[in-house]
């Protein structure tokens, strides 16, 4: 099973990322249900769902299989600023004048 995710792809990366974060996504929302909460009561939870493919870029760049932890790494970025930006536009990230 380990064997199948040693491939050095960028491709491969950003699918496993991709996979990883949706798949905390699930799971955090499946513990939101079961405590009756909406995505909207505490929005920020979700970035939780970033650690699983934090974890497997690591894993990649320990192994040295570059290129698939680029992909991951590009699926956190993406992931992490389209989060922010909906945080900011629902108003929970604020600016302040200096």
């Amino acid at each position: 099973m380990i064997d199948k995710l040693k491939k050095d792809n960028f491709l491969f990366g950003f699918t496993v990322g991709l996979a990883s974060t949706v798949v905390s996504a699930i799971v955090l929302l499946t513990g939101l249900f079961l405590f009756s909460m909406t995505f909207n009561d505490n929005p920020k939870l979700f970035l939780f769902s970033f650690v699983a493919p934090i974890f497997l870029m690591r894993w990649y760049f320990k192994t040295e299989n570059i290129k698939s932890a680029r992909g991951v790494l590009i699926v956190i970025i993406l992931g992490l600023l389209s989060l922010f930006a909906y945080l900011y536009s629902i108003g929970l990230v604020t600016t302040t004048k200096l």
